[in-house]
């Protein structure tokens, strides 16, 4: 049995259900040009620093909604 890929590992350390995971993991790595065999622990930080941004942004607009 073979050392799990990086992909693998962070998908199944989040500790959430795997093929949600998996799929927005999935998403994120084409978004980034890569894929999880090719995907270098920097492509992973630039990854999860452009998800959070986006997901601080989003988080943001809904407050602003709900403010209004």
């Amino acid at each position: 049995m073979g050392e799990k890929s990086l992909a693998e590992t962070v998908i199944e350390a989040t500790g959430l259900p795997t093929t949600a995971v998996e799929k927005e993991f999935n998403k994120l790595l084409n978004n980034h040009g890569t894929t999880a065999e090719d995907m270098t622990m920097d492509d992973l930080r630039e990854m999860m620093a452009e998800y959070l941004q986006t997901v601080f942004l989003e988080l943001a607009e809904q407050e602003n909604s709900a403010a209004s």
